[in-house]
């Protein structure tokens, strides 16, 4: 068997023929990317409403460096609950320090910041998307299994995402603080509604075995721009 086929990632892919020590070298010279996920304190709705175009004018003026933005909503899509974004920045201060300078944050509005160490697979940008008019959800969760157990099942992960190829907006996984270890994950992908997400989720073979049995969610998501 070949050490591409040995490590489960698909030829195309940046990751082909990578595995160990050179697979953990690759994250860590990786620009770094970021994941942030912010979610509005109860009864601040018209607070947003204010800041909304503030939000978009700061996001905008990062340029190339934001790979997505967008805002998680209620299943029935009325309800906003908070903003995430997936950037490219330098470094963790970086990263705080956007959040820090972003309007809503400093009006105070959020209830919790949660910033991840990301890496962003195929380094499709949000931009480069083509829409489908459809919903949009993001799923996330922190790995519980064992790394035998995420080898087991790696081909067979890598092989159920190139069967959704043309739902994916972006995806990732969440890396440790260097870069170096995978942790767990962050995609985003459009399908037509919570169910096809539902059903999306339960039949990858990672979570369909239990790799993510710990504060996996699917949320609710649109485009912010």
């Amino acid at each position: 068997m070949s050490q591409g086929s040995m490590t489960g990632y698909l030829p195309g892919e940046p990751r082909y023929g990578l595995s160990g020590e050179a697979l953990r070298n690759y994250y860590r010279t990786k620009p770094a990317q970021w994941a942030i996920y912010c979610w509005d304190k109860p009864g601040t709705e018209a607070t947003r409403r204010a800041l909304l175009q503030n939000q978009k004018s700061y996001v905008k003026n990062f340029g190339e460096r934001v790979i997505g933005y967008g805002h998680f909503v209620s299943d029935d899509g009325r309800d906003t609950l908070g903003t995430s974004f997936f950037m490219q920045l330098d470094d963790r201060a970086a990263a705080d320090a956007f959040v820090a300078g972003e309007p809503m944050s400093k009006a105070g509005l959020y209830q919790r910041i949660e910033i991840h160490r990301w890496s962003n697979s195929f380094q499709k940008r949000q931009a480069d998307y083509r829409r489908k008019g459809m919903q949009q959800f993001l799923c996330m969760g922190p790995k519980t299994g064992t790394p035998e157990f995420f080898r087991e099942h790696l081909h067979a992960h890598e092989s159920y995402f190139a069967s959704y190829g043309d739902s994916f907006i972006f995806r990732g996984p969440i890396r440790s603080a260097d870069g170096a270890d995978n942790i767990g994950t962050a995609l985003l992908l459009e399908l037509p509604d919570r169910a096809a997400a539902d059903a999306f989720w339960n039949n990858e073979p990672f979570a369909k075995n239990g790799g993510y049995q710990r504060d996996a969610r699917i949320t609710r998501w649109v485009f912010g721009d």
